[in-house]
């Protein structure tokens, strides 16, 4: 749970720096839409983390990456 947390708050962050803190909300919300589509669609991307099995090493990467690519844009951009 800790890894789809950390992944949604990355997606979050990146909102938040290019949409603004009163839209950061948008861009993690599409991304759920988005899964739930590759999911009917019987995708297996390390990308869709959220419905990766707990110990899939590809998943937690996707995610830690994504959450360190926010807390850095977020860092040095600030929200508008």
């Amino acid at each position: 749970m800790s890894r789809n947390v950390a992944g949604i708050a990355g997606v979050g962050l990146l909102s938040a720096a290019v949409l603004g803190g009163v839209f950061a909300w948008a861009c993690p919300m599409a991304y759920l839409l988005i899964t739930e589509g590759a999911l009917t669609a019987g995708w297996t991307t390390p990308w869709v983390w959220t419905a990766r099995p707990s110990k899939d090493p590809g998943a937690a990467l996707c995610a830690t990456l994504v959450f360190a690519a926010g807390t850095a844009v977020i860092t040095v951009r600030g929200s508008p």
